[in-house]
């Protein structure tokens, strides 16, 4: 296959931008007045160990008015801009640490940047024991441009993964499979660190234990420096990290009623400019239920019924090893190297009784179908970054190459037994078919970002972004002869798949405020070239087309802690892989697969307005939510006459609207009691056709959250977690509501080293999926229920007192907020 890569393109764009740079920034600063800027870092006293969230102020000394202000950031670094030439004092601010007075602080033509040097706050120790109760973060923080979940804060998704911690926030809904939702949308894009993970979507979600987890970002409108993927945003999983002195780290385990096993661990080292960290973990789970199913297929002469009834068991298991070693340059000059390897599985077993019969009536047929479906990968990825900042925080260049290589199997099995109406299979031959797969993956991404300061309040950011994407599969479809006990390939399922998909991406932003107007204006354009090579017909699918994403971003900050946003962004959701592949798949005896390789992307316009206001640790927010796509990709459901066999597939055959309010509340009533609550309603409505039908399909729906904290002792804690999901429309049919509970005791034991928590979910046994799909001359009755009160116990011990900073150290001031951009 020819590659089309554009390999001039970093060179040419980084020419743009970089060259000029500076004489662009010089232009701009002569157009405006005089203003100072006060710089600074906040550390802990006797660690040395950097504080974010930090409150900085700055007063003057005239009449002690506030001039201006910002938090710390990763480092503890902090600028504040803007300052008119005079006499100030600064006040850093700190829950559980001593305020710090620095006075005087003088800015003048001579002196228009002052460098505070390294500013170390000390433990206020009168109060530190009311600090280890009250100074927990926020379970969910709002910032300007995105969601911030503290993984720390919910105890219930001890010994889970990220899919578990999501369960419980705002804008996400998790079904009993462990498939995430986002907004109602299951195509979302997963970051780990900012970077691509080797799995999509749920898949991912799943693998990535949640003890090894900061927090999670949920972008919903993200800015044109994103990636525009995915119908609903972006969720960008933050691992923990350290940068303390010394050697420190954490290790987790888990275990679980009915095969579940969970454990992670991360070592630190930091030493001088050197820092180096190893973690693994490793997991192996089991997830059994049950289902029924109730079908009737319509024909001109009769009705056909399937009543069918059976259990599964799923199995989720992994193994992953990651290292890496930064060098700090200087203080304004990083280098990371990144590797980590592993493998994953995932598979189900399934065993079903069937009774099939007709109406009118006639003989009836009974069978049992037992299938097993494996698939298994190996991965190894690297990243380097580099990250130089000059003058200022707001003017920095940071670079990122990224390579993964990736390779899987998989397999599945399916016997048929024909059976009398008892289902007993003893001396009954089975028909026996297998399926077998194998993929080889390459991917590799390059990323070049520029930041710099323009006068006194703007920032441009510009970069270049490269994306290149080559997948191989092969699928091999057998049939077992009974007679000749030889396996004997049917040709008209089996094929091979070669993808190649090659993005050229360049994006600029601009932001500024004005008084208490903060704006920012984005522009993406993407170059994608896709070729899609079918091995058994010998088809080509090509797509070489140019897209361009506008986003925009305002916020209004108002008095006493009240802030307004509002934004808007055009994204893309490219198809899955899977969604192109040609080839027909066996599902069942009476399903089959088919993938669609001429299938083209989505578009999806989405506008958000937020509001939030503040008192302390308590908030109240909203935000009002419009989502529109074109281009719909749409699972069908078919009945093949002349197959005698449903067909799954997918089409772009629709476009939907989305409409909803997020309302969501945090109060911590009294020093042992906090209650984080949201509820979102929301409008659906999807109209198109399927094979010439029309379809106009509308519901309104709501779903709800409500997470309860009981601080019993400083080092006591107990969780419920409690939510409801309501009916919902798709564009076949419905999904019925439902709730569910799950409750969790933590206890600290060691001075905090030890941690133990105790988990049971599901406590009533009430989730479960349940839907129905209704076509031309067919209708379809699912019912899922998973395991109920799965119990779990879950051990975290920290090496040398390693702490998750923010969850120690509490919101770092709290009331004041300035923004910071976006």
């Amino acid at each position: 296959m020819k590659r089309n890569f554009l390999y001039s393109a970093p060179i040419i764009f980084s020419a743009i931008f970089l060259l000029p740079g500076s004489r662009l920034s010089a232009n701009a600063d002569e157009d405006n007045p005089p203003r100072g800027i006060v710089t600074g870092r906040v550390m802990e006293e006797g660690t040395n160990t950097p504080m974010e969230y930090t409150t900085v102020a700055i007063y003057s000394t005239e009449d002690s008015s506030l001039v201006g202000g910002t938090v710390s950031g990763p480092e503890g670094n902090f600028e504040i801009r803007r300052l008119p030439f005079g006499e100030y004092y600064v006040v850093t601010n700190f829950v559980g640490y001593q305020k710090k007075v620095i006075d005087p602080v003088l800015v003048t033509r001579s002196n228009e940047k002052v460098d505070l040097g390294l500013l170390e706050m000390s433990v206020d120790k009168q109060s530190i024991e009311e600090v280890e109760i009250v100074a927990d973060r926020k379970h969910v923080e709002y910032k300007l441009d995105k969601k911030i979940v503290n993984v720390s804060q919910d105890i219930n998704a001890a010994g889970g993964t990220a899919a578990d911690v999501l369960e419980n926030t705002p804008s996400v809904s998790v079904d009993i499979e462990g498939n995430v939702t986002l907004r109602g949308s299951g195509s979302f894009t997963v970051l780990i660190d900012g970077k691509p993970s080797v799995l999509e979507g749920s898949d991912a979600l799943q693998q990535i234990p949640a003890s090894a987890i900061e927090n999670i970002e949920i972008i919903t409108n993200p800015s044109a420096k994103h990636d525009p993927d995915g119908n609903a945003g972006i969720i960008n999983v933050i691992m923990k990290d350290k940068t303390d002195q010394g050697l420190n780290g954490i290790v987790n385990a888990s275990v679980g009623l009915n095969n579940k096993y969970r454990a992670d661990f991360l070592l630190n080292r930091r030493t001088g400019n050197w820092n180096f960290f190893l973690g693994g973990n490793y997991n192996n789970n089991l997830y059994p239920g049950r289902m029924t199913r109730e079908q009737v297929t319509f024909t001109d002469s009769l009705d056909r019924v399937l009543e069918a009834d059976g259990a599964f068991d799923f199995r989720r298991s992994g193994l992953q090893l990651k290292g890496g070693v930064s060098y700090d340059f200087s203080e304004t000059s990083t280098l990371t190297l990144e590797a980590s390897g592993g493998n994953y599985g995932f598979g189900i077993d399934r065993s079903n009784r069937s009774h099939e019969y007709t109406m009118p009536a006639t003989d009836d047929i009974y069978y049992v179908s037992r299938s097993t479906m494996d698939r298994s990968g190996r991965y190894l990825n690297f990243t380097a970054n580099y990250t130089k900042q000059f003058d200022s925080r707001d003017h920095q260049l940071t670079t990122m190459a990224y390579f993964s290589r990736s390779t899987g199997d998989g397999i599945e099995k399916q016997e048929d037994y024909n059976t009398e109406e008892g289902f007993l299979v003893e001396d009954v031959i089975p028909f026996s078919t297998r399926a077998v797969e194998t993929e080889d993956e390459y991917q590799a991404r390059l990323e070049i970002d520029y930041t710099r300061p323009v006068g006194a309040t703007g920032k441009l950011e510009v970069g270049y972004q490269a994306r290149l994407d080559d997948e191989f599969e092969n699928r091999l479809y057998e049939e077992f002869d009974n007679d000749t006990d030889v396996w004997i390939e049917n040709e008209q399922y089996t094929s091979g798949l070669d993808f190649f998909r090659n993005i050229q991406a360049a994006y600029a932003t601009y932001g500024g405020e004005w008084k208490n107007f903060q704006y920012q204006l984005g522009l993406r354009g993407e170059y994608t070239y896709r070729k899609i090579e079918h091995e058994r017909s010998g088809e080509d699918f090509l797509i070489n087309r140019l897209d361009y994403y506008p986003t925009l971003h305002l916020a209004w900050q108002f008095k006493n802690d009240h802030q307004l946003m509002l934004s808007y962004s055009k994204r893309v959701d490219r198809p899955r892989g899977y969604w192109l592949e040609p080839n027909i798949s066996y599902v069942d005896p009476y399903t089959i697969r088919v993938g669609n390789p001429a299938l083209e992307p989505e578009y999806i316009h989405s506008l958000e307005l937020g509001y939030q206001k503040g008192w302390g640790m308590n908030f109240l927010a909203a935000e009002l939510y419009y989502r529109n796509t074109t281009n719909l990709i749409t699972r069908v459901t078919e009945f093949n006459d002349s197959l005698d066999l449903f067909v799954l597939n997918v089409q772009n055959m629709n476009n939907d609207h989305s409409a909803g309010a997020e309302l969501m509340v945090n109060w911590k009533f009294w020093k042992w009691l906090t209650v984080n609550g949201s509820i979102t309603p929301y409008y659906y409505r999807i109209n198109g056709d399927i094979n010439g039908t029309p379809v106009e399909e509308e519901t309104f729906s709501w779903r709800s959250n409500l997470n309860t904290t009981f601080q019993i002792t400083p080092t006591t804690r107990l969780q419920t977690n409690m939510a409801y999901r309501s009916r919902t429309v798709t564009a076949q049919g419905t999904s019925e509501g439902f709730y569910y509970m799950n409750v969790a005791f933590r206890q600290d034991l060691f001075d905090r080293k030890l941690s133990a928590t105790l988990q049971l979910r599901d406590v009533f046994g009430t989730m479960k999926r349940d839907f129905t799909n209704t076509g031309e001359n067919f209708e379809q009755h699912v019912v899922m229920m998973r395991e109920p009160r799965v119990l779990t116990l879950t051990l975290s011990y920290r090496i040398n007192n390693y702490r998750n900073e923010p969850e120690r150290r509490g919101e770092g001031g709290g009331e004041m907020d300035f923004g910071g951009g976006f």
